[in-house]
């Protein structure tokens, strides 16, 4: 028998930010992952054979707070300020996002005259909607009907009907002129999202950086949240992967029970609520509070047995889809070429070392989406890609480099038959063709390479549909209790169980916040119980 205070089931990034958290506070505490690694998406991989980096590239939302409240830093976690963030890649010439914003103005006005004022005055509206919606990261909001009430300016409902209410697309067509200003914010907006932008709510993507920035009071000029194009967190040395080499570091300082290949086979729980994990071996974990971090419709089909909740929250959950397209592209190359369609006065290695984008226009971007819901893929494939060797070189021993690639949209359930080699290498031969736009010849310097589609991530990682984000991020599916009303603040009708994963508000992408958020309601019902009369 193997007795904790909390038990936690998923060693993803948000698994480990909550038994941190836990073990921080002196609790014993246990954490199961089914996988060999910690980490998910987050954690190494070895793609290629002695080359391990992580399927995500980007910290850009990475919650500040969890960096600093667990000393992440002692445990070896470093970032590299980049400067340029972003290059985004366009026919008329590549659009640079530098930290200056002088620099990024002069590039938006060249798109459309005035269109910088635009951009800024779009910017600004959205973070004062942020601030007066009165919406945290850290704390679950209700319902988008009670949030809207809290608004009396008729600017700000105008605003936030056509952010919660219309489609992204609308939006941008009203605030802006060029089609190249509208793909940068739609990309960023939609990310890995299979929601097309003329989607009513698609917007709200551009709302969880103004909540972080009226949460943190606006921060210094060089806080991650000022940055709208992200990236100012910086790149992480090792790639994103140490950040779970740092989180598991954390972990063991506070004394959490880390235990990888340790799959949770149910929860265990009886009249009084949860008390335990038990595993397909039949090793029984017991604990007085059970964390669950992995996807709510492995959780809830999987997991949780009858009676230990209303069926009619497991059956709201399992009905919403889990659609995804994720599809990766990492190569080993023998060197880099130059960048083409970059300003005179751009420094060339500084925009290598930095994230890429591809997106030419909002008409592609929704032809992308739209093609991969009917099962196919369009002429363009939007990507998001890193060289992350040219601010980690020690990711590979010699003088090669690596690219590492996450292309949007691959549909899960191609229309004309299933993902197999060939039409995995074809898609991935695709993305690469694509990639000499910007790279010119860089088919030429490919030494290895791996390609994964939607099937294949989704038995690696156990991400569902190969959807990244445990669910579409679309207002309803946020606001009010992310993934059910009945779930909200990371508590359940279960007495001592937990959720806190990317299912869970503010939902998916590398932030820690959802972790950090169930160790928080944990922490705070324990301490509830310590001041409860005892009879």
């Amino acid at each position: 028998m193997n007795r904790y205070d909390a038990v936690i089931v998923g060693g993803g990034h948000n698994g480990l930010v909550t038994a941190a958290y836990l073990g921080r506070a002196g609790l014993k505490v246990a954490l199961l992952e089914s996988r060999p690694g910690l980490g998910g998406p987050c954690g190494a991989y070895e793609f290629l054979p002695g080359r391990r980096l992580a399927f995500t590239n980007s910290p850009g939302s990475l919650d500040p707070a969890v960096v600093a409240e667990l000393g992440l830093a002692r445990h070896g976690l470093r970032f590299v300020r980049v400067d340029p963030t972003v290059v985004h890649r366009f026919d008329e010439g590549c659009f640079i996002g530098y930290r200056d914003p002088a620099r990024v103005d002069a590039q938006l006005d060249s798109f459309a005259p005035g269109e910088a004022a635009r951009y800024r005055a779009l910017i600004e509206g959205l973070e004062r909607l942020g601030a007066r919606l009165g919406v945290r990261p850290d704390r679950t909001p209700p319902s988008v009907d009670v949030v809207k009430k809290r608004l009396s300016d008729p600017v700000d409902i105008r605003l936030f009907e056509a952010v919660f209410e219309g489609g992204l697309t609308a939006l941008l067509d009203t605030h802006l002129r060029s089609d190249r200003a509208k793909a940068l914010l739609m990309l960023l907006a939609l990310n890995a999202q299979l929601v097309p932008p003329s989607t009513p709510g698609s917007a709200v993507g551009l709302m969880m950086r103004p909540f972080a920035l009226a949460a943190t009071g606006g921060g210094g000029p060089d806080a991650a949240e000022r940055v709208a194009l992200r990236g100012s967190t910086g790149l992480p040395v090792g790639s994103m992967s140490a950040i779970v080499d740092a989180l598991a570091g954390a972990c063991r300082e506070y004394g959490v029970e880390l235990r990888t290949g340790t799959p949770a086979a149910r929860i265990l729980h009886g009249p009084d609520g949860a008390y335990g994990v038990v595993t397909p071996t039949g090793e029984e974990f017991h604990a007085s509070r059970v964390i669950s971090t992995v996807n709510p419709h492995h959780l809830f089909r999987d997991l949780l047995g009858e009676g230990a909740m209303d069926p009619a929250i497991g059956d709201a959950v399992l009905a919403e889809p889990l659609r995804g397209s994720a599809f990766k592209v990492v190569l080993e190359v023998d060197s880099l070429p130059p960048y083409t369609g970059i300003p005179e006065d751009a420094d060339p290695d500084a925009v290598r070392a930095c994230q890429f984008r591809f997106g030419s226009s909002p008409r592609s971007i929704e032809t992308a989406i739209t093609e991969a819901l009917a099962g196919r893929t369009a002429d363009e494939i939007l990507m998001w890609g890193l060289t992350p060797t040219l601010t980690s070189p020690a990711l590979t021993p010699g003088t090669t480099h690596l690219i590492s690639v996450n292309a949007w949209h691959a549909p899960y359930r191609p229309h004309d038959g299933p993902w197999d080699a060939a039409r995995t290498e074809h898609f991935g031969r695709r993305c690469v063709e694509q990639l000499g736009l910007l790279m010119p010849g860089i088919a030429d310097r490919i030494v290895a390479h791996r390609f994964l589609d939607p099937v294949q991530i989704e038995a690696e990682l156990g991400l569902e549909g190969s959807n990244i984000t445990h669910g579409d991020m679309l207002p309803g599916g946020l606001f009010g209790g992310r993934p059910h009303p009945a779930l909200a603040g990371h508590r359940t009708p279960l007495p001592g169980f937990y959720i806190g994963g990317s299912g869970t508000w503010p939902g998916g992408y590398v932030t820690g916040t959802p972790g950090r958020n169930a160790a928080a309601a944990v922490l705070r019902d324990l301490a509830h119980d310590e001041q409860r009369p005892h009879p």
